[in-house]
This record gives C-alpha cells, sequence and structure tokens, in this order.
C-alpha cells in the first residue's frame, strides 16, 4: 500500500517536473534562394528562407498596433517586408521552430522574387513549418516590441492574386492588406505562373478582405473579384504604373544664351 501510494506521488512529481508543450502555429511559407556560383546548397538556402520568413511573419503579429517598422531599402520592402525583424531575431531562424519539412521541392526557376538583378535563376520550396509561438514571443518581449495583449491568430483565409506579369502587383496587394487594422500576418503559401496564393490571418472572410482590397487598392492596380466565399477569394489584378511627369528642360544659366 505505502509502495503504491510512494509510486503514485512520483508519478504525480514526475507530470509536475514535465516541461509546458510550446504554443506552436503550423504555416505553410515560400522560400526562394538565387542561384549563384557561391551558393553550392541553394535548396538548403530555399528552405532557410521559407523558415525565416515565418518567423518573421509570426513575430510582426506581436508588435503593437501602429507600431512604425524601419523604412527599408528600395525592393527589400516587397520581397521581404519584415527582413528587420529577422535581423533582431538572430540568425538562426530555427531556434524557433519545433518541426519543418519541404512540402514541394519546386526547384529551379527563371528568377522572380531575388531582390539581385543580376540573378538569372532561383530556386524554391513550399515549406511547413511548426512555429514555436512562446519562443517568438519571449524574444520579442526580451527587444521591447511585444505588444502585451496581442491578439494571437484570427480565422485563415485563401487570398488567389491571378493576373500577375511581374512581382510589383503581388507586392501592392501584400502591402495593402498589411495596412488593414483587421489583418495579422499575409504570407505567401504558392506561386506559379502568372499567379499567387496568399495565406491571411484576419478578422473578416475571405470576401470581405477581396472587397476591402478593391476599395483600398493603390493607384495603378485594378483588382476584380473573379469568385468569392467565406474562406477563400479569387481576385484578378491589372498592374499600369503610374506615369511619370514629364521632365522640364532646364533654364540656360544667367548671362548665357539659350540654345537653338
Amino acid at each position: 500500500m505505502r509502495r503504491g501510494f510512494a509510486l503514485a506521488v512520483l508519478a504525480c512529481a514526475a507530470l509536475a517536473a514535465a516541461p509546458v508543450a510550446a504554443h506552436e502555429q503550423k504555416v505553410a511559407s515560400v522560400g526562394v534562394a538565387p542561384i549563384t556560383a557561391t551558393d553550392s546548397t541553394p535548396r538548403d538556402s530555399a528552405l532557410r528562407a521559407a523558415v525565416r520568413t515565418a518567423v518573421a511573419e509570426a513575430a510582426a503579429a506581436m508588435l503593437p498596433a501602429g507600431y512604425a517598422a524601419p523604412t527599408p531599402a528600395p525592393g527589400d520592402a516587397e520581397r521581404e517586408p519584415n527582413a528587420w525583424l529577422s535581423e533582431k531575431l538572430g540568425a538562426d531562424p530555427f531556434v524557433y521552430v519545433t518541426r519543418f519539412r519541404i512540402v514541394e521541392d519546386r526547384g529551379r526557376r527563371p528568377a522572380m522574387f531575388s531582390t539581385d538583378r543580376s540573378v538569372a535563376y532561383e530556386y524554391v520550396v513550399l515549406a511547413e513549418v511548426n512555429l514555436n509561438l512562446d519562443a517568438i514571443r519571449a524574444k520579442m518581449e526580451k527587444l521591447g516590441l511585444a505588444e502585451g495583449s496581442a491578439r494571437g491568430p484570427a480565422r485563415e483565409v485563401t487570398l488567389v492574386v491571378e493576373g500577375l506579369t511581374t512581382y510589383k502587383p503581388l507586392a501592392l496587394v501584400q502591402e495593402t492588406l498589411r495596412r488593414d487594422r483587421g489583418v495579422r500576418s499575409v504570407r505567401a503559401v504558392e506561386f506559379t505562373t502568372g499567379r499567387a496564393v496568399l495565406a491571411v490571418d484576419a478578422d473578416e472572410d475571405a470576401a470581405g478582405l477581396a472587397a476591402g482590397l478593391a476599395r483600398r487598392a493603390p493607384e495603378g492596380l485594378a483588382v476584380t473579384m473573379v469568385e468569392q466565399g467565406p474562406t477563400r477569394a479569387t481576385v484578378r489584378v491589372d498592374w499600369q504604373p503610374p506615369a511619370l511627369p514629364p521632365v522640364q528642360p532646364t533654364p540656360p544659366a544667367p548671362g548665357k544664351p539659350a540654345g537653338d
């Protein structure tokens, strides 16, 4: 009897000492790495990029409302808007995940998303990443960047963007979505020719999100609804860059006659 009681006490003590499971979130993330002569493992680099992007997106959702992020260099904001957060979180994004795997190895493709214009090809993978939200929040709090009562992930809806001819209109779509106060995060989960699929954590359903995108689209970006539903919507975009103002001729210097 005493032995049984002792075993029960030991079992309870072991349970009490067992670590609490981390608060996890499973996300899909696209990773892109330029193929260069100096990188012998572009597949690994693409996987690292996918993990880094997923971690940074989760961290961005923990920022206080209205937080003013540093202004990135031109072009960087379009392709990796949370790069500044990745730098603050440290060089190894894998410390913030519990599991990860490549779901689709899309291999070598003509470069579309690499920031280096001299790169002709890039390596693309779609990864499934299990984020350790507790570890990310702990680091964000240590950095003084986490909102005390930050909201958790809302519903995840799918937004399909068609009609893409360059990366610019997709970047504008993502930027417009992120400016919506009801949007927690925007992740690209699929890229194909002329088409992208975004996973959006938002307060609204997919139809409301797409309608709001159409209303708030910036100058030059036309957004047309193709299909709408509560969990998935499809829009087609048409991008016409605003016309540049005409170049004004330089007035002649005082004292010099104007040219013919």
